[in-house]
């Protein structure tokens, strides 16, 4: 049975014209329903941008996630970009992971989605509301398929700057991915121990996690990795 997101605020919403659409057609059990949600605040460039969106579509595409996500009952996908507080967008609505042909059709999606650069109120801010978009990916998840699991997995490269820090929730579980490290010269925006600020204000749920990706250019290697990690342990519960 599907545990709902719970504890949501009434801030967050969906701005981008018909991204709320009714709860998709044949909605089935599955083992979790997962949310990727992409940080697109003015820290991140296009060329960021572009390495963000584009690396999630080589890790979705690599053959240990496919294995890791086509093994046992299915998973459902859904991603959405968020920025301010009253800026998020989907950008790949529900869809049940049933073959390597959903899988390479989601990330090519993900591949091509164009940067949003308005919304009806105006031009995007640019600024970084964590929590707003928490509670944007627990609204998504309200009409995810029927799971045992869900899971929000949020990156990005800055802390909060726009509305509240975080939302809790009940069974749901928040993992991080943060951009951030090591970086070169032209990474001005990034934060040092950002990973320690997701642990602290962002993580929840059984098995929450934070990864740390050196760059922009290391994204595709970290998301492939937390992508199947996210896949495996469901496995292993599951056998």
């Amino acid at each position: 049975m599907k545990r709902r997101a719970r504890g949501l605020g009434p801030g967050a919403r969906f701005l981008l014209a018909g991204v709320l659409a009714a709860a998709p057609a044949g909605a089935q059990e599955c083992r979790l329903a997962l949310v990727l949600a992409f940080d697109v605040s003015a820290s991140v460039d296009q060329r960021e941008y572009r390495l963000m969106m584009e690396g999630t579509a080589a890790a979705l595409r690599a053959p240990e996630v496919q294995a890791a996500a086509l093994s046992g009952a299915p998973v459902a996908l859904a991603a959405y970009v968020w920025a301010g507080r009253r800026e998020q967008a989907i950008a790949a609505d529900w869809r049940v992971i049933q073959s390597a042909t959903d899988l390479a059709e989601l990330a090519d999606r993900l591949a091509g989605f164009p940067r949003p650069s308005g919304d009806p109120l105006g031009i995007w801010s640019g600024r970084t509301g964590v929590g707003a978009a928490l509670a944007a990916g627990g609204r998504l998840l309200e009409r995810a398929p029927d799971c045992e699991a869900q899971v929000i997995d949020l990156a990005g490269d800055g802390q909060n700057n726009d509305g509240p820090e975080t939302v809790r929730f009940e069974a749901v579980t928040v993992n991080a991915l943060a951009v951030a490290g090591n970086m070169p010269l032209d990474y001005d925006g990034a934060v040092d121990g950002l990973a320690r600020w997701y642990a602290e204000n962002v993580l929840q749920g059984p098995g929450a996690f934070v990864l740390e990706a050196q760059g922009y250019e290391d994204f595709a290697r970290a998301m492939r990795i937390k992508l199947e990690r996210e896949f495996r342990p469901l496995l292993l519960g599951a056998l």
